[in-house]
C-alpha cells in the first residue's frame, strides 16, 4: 500500500517570489502495510517540517483519512507516542 505526498520546499528568494510561488513541488511516496502505518509515517514527517518546508497528501482520499484519524480517539492515544518517541519528556 503506498501514498503520494507533496513536499513542499521554500525557494531560498522565495521573499522575491509572486505569492504562491514561493515553494518548489517534489512528489514522494509513503509506503506501509496498513493505512495506520501510512498515517503514521506521515504524522511522523510531517512533525519534522518547519517553516521551509512541509507535506501534504496528493489525493483527497488520504486527505480525508487524516482528517478522520486527527478526529478519533485512536489519534488522541497515539499522536503523544509518535510525537516525542524515544524522547525524555518531563
Amino acid at each position: 500500500m503506498e501514498a503520494k505526498i507533496n513536499v513542499f520546499i521554500r525557494k531560498s528568494d522565495h521573499y522575491l517570489q509572486p505569492r504562491g510561488q514561493e515553494y518548489d513541488v517534489k512528489e514522494e511516496v509513503i509506503e506501509g502495510n496498513t493505512e495506520q502505518e501510512i498515517l503514521d509515517k506521515f504524522y511522523k514527517k510531517n512533525k519534522n517540517a518547519d517553516a521551509s518546508y512541509y507535506n501534504k497528501f496528493a489525493s483527497k482520499y488520504w486527505d480525508n483519512k487524516l482528517k478522520e484519524w486527527y478526529d478519533s480517539p485512536d489519534y488522541e492515544k497515539r499522536s503523544f507516542k509518535l510525537y516525542y518517541e524515544n524522547r525524555i519528556v518531563d
